[in-house]
């Protein structure tokens, strides 16, 4: 099944790879965004399957505070990307219920792993 996927990543670069991956494994970018009220606003708008977020993006929230405003009307799963494996920063990630922490950049095999966990 086609999984509808929206991307937060500040990167150009980054975002642009992500995109390609998610395609690759066949599957749908509905969005990719820059920052947390981009981010709030494309779960809104387009429900999708899973968010591959970014930790670090442009804008006055990291994405674990944006994940935290969705949580409020969604429970979208989450795979955080993040160049940072503090362990403060996955603990806070950990209380968002994400589905994975992945340390950037994400390969295509790790993307397609994680994936297969929504099946």
């Amino acid at each position: 099944m086609v999984k509808k996927i929206l991307i937060v990543e500040d990167d150009m670069i980054l975002s642009m790879v992500n995109k390609r991956y998610v395609e690759i494994l066949g599957h749908q970018v509905v969005q990719s965004v820059r920052n947390g009220l981009d981010a709030i606003a494309a779960v809104k708008k387009h429900n999708p399957d899973l968010v591959l977020m970014d930790i670090r993006i442009e804008g006055e929230m990291d994405g674990i505070e944006a994940m935290q405003e969705i949580r409020k009307f969604s429970n979208v799963p989450v795979v955080y990307l993040t160049g940072n494996s503090e362990s403060t920063t996955k603990t806070r990630a950990e209380q968002t219920t994400m589905l994975a922490f992945c340390i950037k950049p994400i390969s295509l095999d790790d993307l397609k792993a994680v994936l297969n966990q929504l099946d």
